[in-house]
């Protein structure tokens, strides 16, 4: 029994070797033939041979019908109808400290520097902890641009702003048609300068 296991085998191993080895033979002799040499042919003979012998290939996939599920052959839906998170959205960071003191008070002076000079939106700032550190984060954006924006806008007070990913309070959220301004200085009256001459 142990001879006839060994003699399958070999001769399953055998076989397989005169089947590749006739496959090898034919391939060989169809790749010695020589299509085209440069003496024989022109370069419009060539370019005709070229033209005759090269796969269609690209022809079957635009002309093969795709079953592909009407759900995914949809337009971009707009994004009134995407179901994101409301509570996804961006900040802009001002402060990272280990002091909490410092954050607070970042924090107060931003308030009451953003009160008195910016125009179109009241952002508030929140101070969380994140080991190791403090952070002072401002406002409260669903779009990066708008985020982007305020960074901007305040970035001559607070150098190091920089929007981040954050959880956001909708409820705070600007308007899209919203635009931030510095306020500009009111102009000096006649009454203003009569009582400060007093």
């Amino acid at each position: 029994m142990f001879r006839t296991f060994w003699i399958t085998i070999l001769l399953t191993i055998a076989v397989g070797l005169l089947i590749s080895c006739k496959s090898t033979e034919e391939t060989t002799q169809e790749q010695d033939k020589p299509i085209v040499t440069e003496e024989e042919t022109s370069d419009s003979e060539a370019i005709a041979l070229l033209d005759n012998t090269r796969s269609q290939l690209n022809h079957v996939y635009l002309t093969q019908k795709q079953d592909i599920p009407e759900i995914y052959l949809k337009a971009d839906s707009s994004k009134e109808e995407i179901n994101r998170n409301p509570y996804d959205g961006f900040r802009i960071q001002i402060l990272s400290t280990r002091k909490v003191e410092y954050a607070d008070s970042v924090a107060n002076s931003f308030r009451m520097w953003a009160d008195t000079t910016i125009t179109g939106y009241s952002a508030d700032a929140y101070v969380s902890f994140r080991q190791p550190y403090y952070k002072v984060h401002i406002g409260d954006f669903q779009q990066r641009n708008q985020a982007n924006q305020f960074s901007r806008l305040i970035k001559p007070k607070y150098p190091d702003a920089w929007v981040v990913h954050d959880r956001i309070e909708p409820a705070n959220v600007p308007a899209d048609t919203a635009t931030f301004q510095i306020k500009k200085p009111e102009p000096l009256s006649a009454d203003s300068l009569n009582t400060e001459d007093n």
